[in-house]
């Protein structure tokens, strides 16, 4: 036993130190209570008590590192308990790859978790390795156990090369010499390797590239530059290509309709191309509450009744922009830091927001009726001036009297050749939208030629542009191209219509699985918002529903049929008989059958009689406690039936609870009153033999017209859930 410890001391310290060396501050002294579980166990005499007591020590790492219990790492659990570990072990592990070391424990617990774990399972082994008395295995672990850490952070390599060799050579000495004289002599000798070997290292001619990349290492699938996607908002038209496997980069819970997820706005069109160029407003610390809106957002916007409410968890985009739906109104997000309010209701913090960050944000997402927008007067405020310009020029606004000539004299100005070069776009969008007696007509005519009446086609990768700028390319001559094409063309021909327009950014709806829209970083997208007076910023979508961009379309149709059935979300059912939808996508959310091989329908199969078995079981169980029972145990029986309930669906019911105690449980999470129950099941069990024998009856139908009402209460999710959960099985009763 104290041989083994002595060989395992240095070791041990290494690996800790090393794994240590990737967080500021330090937590050391869990780091040493994990060291302690991992070497006590291998002091035991036997090699399975040695097992054993790695096993319990193992329980007791996953309470220090993930606050995880040892009831909870139970097989066979319910997925609420085991889900959060994997969760945290995903995002820790995902967050190695994106956040720059060292890191902070207490904005990054799953780092630290991931890392106290890492210290245990390379301490364990080595501690096992050496009772056993493995020498070689052992030092091969607690080499790697020092080095992996070395692999990411670009510190000290050096010494920490020559503290993982004197662990090994420490290892060796501790179980290996026989005397004191030997182990002295041997430790000098090791000094002395440790010493040249260092040496060697620091030399210029020492190759000081890694042995071990793990970067490099494909552990997911996926390689390490998916998780972290980067994007650039700014237009660009020179082609786009897609990694063949997609990485979610957004989860979103909150609205279940589908929404556009806006990253930010290019309010500017200069240069040939689409730029974001915004100012800010206000700098917020740590965010919680509403924020000042644009002051183009209209008095609909203040109205907390049409906010959208979104839960976001970032898990892999690597950008500073706030993703919301609409125009942000209120946020809660303290762990962003310090966020930069923009001009059009855009929110970017002072650092790149970082994987496993969650946030919740309120959006104003305007709704109007078609009927509205076509009402809606061609009336712009000042503040919209800069949404009329086009290479510098401000332009005329819609319907305002002689504007063509004005237009026609803008164009052939020339003391300004780059504006001049969009004639092509201003006769283009005179010939397809130039008769329209609105603002909102002119609008659908130019979606729905763009979208399928002119001749588009999407394509990723179009001809470039040589002699005329790349929108005019697109519009007069090839007719193919990708969401910046489409979204530019439009935005820039509103705007030569007198129109104020802008380019969005950011991503499609994404499907909907489990109650939350996964984003991926194939739904990047590029739409059209146009501004109504009384609404705000409206989103149309141009580009067809083609390629990977499969977008969801704005309700904004040209038919009314397509109008009620975008408003409905049922964008896959109109098919050919919706003209304005011919050839779009499916509805969001719904995937389409491919085929699935008939393991997984087996699978689904034993799952379902599995949960089957299980629920009936329960209830057959809690069936057989009445069974010959005598007014005592009836009312027993039933305080356990309720509380088995009320556990099942994650109530939290002390072990010493009384019918009281469970009355105010279920007034509390359900607002049901229990008193009929709690007064029969309490003469059942105290009161005299024959009020009992009567109470006891009348305190299971009590039981049952209460369960029926606070199931009635449950959703059918809930009701399934707590028809297979095992929290009543764990739970002791007495």
């Amino acid at each position: 036993m104290a041989r083994t410890l002595l060989a395992v001391a240095l070791p041990a310290g290494a690996i800790a130190l090393s794994w240590l060396r990737l967080e500021e501050p330090r937590r050391v002294g869990e780091a040493l209570a994990v060291v302690a579980l991992a070497v006590l166990p291998a002091l035991a005499p036997r090699r399975w008590q040695r097992l054993a007591a790695s096993g319990l020590a193992a329980l007791a790492v996953l309470e220090v590192a993930f606050g995880l219990g040892a009831w909870e790492a139970l097989p066979f659990r319910d997925e609420r308990v085991l889900a959060p570990l994997v969760e945290q072990a995903a995002i820790g592990f995902g967050d190695y790859y994106g956040v720059v070391l060292p890191f902070e424990p207490a904005r990054h617990p799953e780092m630290h978790a991931l890392a106290l774990a890492a210290v245990f399972v390379f301490v364990s082994a080595t501690a096992q390795l050496a009772a056993a008395r493995r020498v070689v295995p052992a030092a091969a672990v607690t080499i790697a156990g020092v080095g992996w850490p070395a692999t990411i952070l670009d510190a000290g390599e050096v010494a920490l090369g020559a503290l993982a060799l004197a662990a090994a050579l420490a290892l060796a000495l501790g179980l290996r010499a026989r005397s004191p004289g030997a182990l002295a002599a041997g430790a000098a000798a090791a000094a002395l390797v440790v010493a040249g070997a260092s040496w060697a290292s620091s030399a210029s001619t020492f190759a000081r590239s890694a042995v071990v990349s793990w970067q490099s290492w494909d552990f997911r699938g996926l390689p390490a530059r998916a998780l972290g996607v980067r994007f650039v908002w700014n237009a660009s038209y020179d082609g786009i290509s897609f990694p063949p496997t997609e990485t979610v980069v957004l989860e979103i819970e909150g609205p279940e309709q589908a929404q556009y997820w806006r990253a930010s706005t290019l309010d500017v069109f200069t240069g040939d191309r689409w730029l974001e160029e915004l100012y800010p407003v206000v700098v917020q610390g740590r965010p919680r509450g509403e924020v000042p809106l644009d002051a183009l957002a209209p008095a609909t916007a203040r109205d907390r009744r049409r906010w959208v409410e979104q839960r976001v968890r970032v898990r892999a985009l690597v950008d500073d922009h706030v993703v919301a739906a609409g125009t942000p109104a209120a946020l809660d997000a303290p762990s962003l830091g310090s966020v930069f309010l923009l001009s059009g209701g855009v929110v970017r913090a002072r650092h790149p927001v970082e994987a496993g960050a969650r946030y919740r944000v309120w959006s104003y997402v305007p709704d109007p009726s078609p009927a509205a927008l076509a009402a809606a007067p061609a009336r712009y405020p000042r503040a919209a001036s800069r949404f009329l310009t086009v290479w510098g020029r401000l332009l005329p606004g819609f319907g305002v009297p002689g504007r063509d000539a004005r237009m026609r004299a803008l164009l052939a100005d020339p003391r300004y050749p780059a504006f001049g070069a969009y004639a092509p776009l201003y006769e283009q969008a005179l010939k397809v939208a130039g008769g329209a007696p609105t603002p909102y007509g002119a609008v659908l005519a130019l979606e729905s030629w763009l979208r399928q009446r002119g001749g588009f086609r999407y394509e990723e990768r179009p001809l470039p542009a040589r002699d005329v700028p790349p929108l005019v390319h697109f519009v007069a001559d090839t007719r193919a191209g990708y969401c910046q094409h489409f979204a530019g063309a439009m935005a820039v021909m509103l705007r030569l219509l007198g129109i104020p327009a802008r380019v969005a950014v950011g991503f499609t709806s994404g499907t909907y699985v489990d109650g939350r829209w996964r984003v991926t970083d194939h739904d990047a997208h590029a739409w059209v918002e146009v501004w109504f007076p009384g609404q705000g910023w409206v989103p149309f979508d141009p580009t067809p529903g083609r390629g990977r961009f499969a977008g969801v379309y704005s309700f904004a149709s040209e038919n009314a049929a397509a109008v009620a059935a975008l408003r409905r979300g049922e964008l896959g059912v109109l098919g050919a008989a919706g003209r304005g939808l011919t050839g779009g996508p499916q509805a969001p959310g719904v995937a389409r059958s491919e085929g699935r091989p008939s393991l997984l329908g087996l699978a689904l199969s034993l799952a379902l009689a599995a949960a089957a078995v299980l629920g009936l079981g329960k209830s057959a169980a809690r069936r057989a406690r009445y069974l010959g029972a005598g007014p005592r145990r009836v009312a027993a029986a039933s305080r356990r039936e309720l509380e088995a309930f009320l556990r099942d669906q994650g109530v939290a019911v002390p072990r010493t609870a009384t019918l009281e105690d469970l009355a105010a449980l279920v007034r509390a999470e359900l607002g049901l009153d229990a008193a009929g129950f709690t007064s029969a099941a309490a003469l059942a069990r105290f009161g005299p033999p024959d009020e009992a024998a009567v109470a006891a009856p009348a305190a299971r139908r009590e039981l049952r017209a209460l369960l029926g009402r606070m199931r009635a209460e449950l959703g059918l999710r809930a009701r399934a859930r707590g028809f297979v959960s095992l929290r009543s099985l764990r739970a002791w009763e007495g």
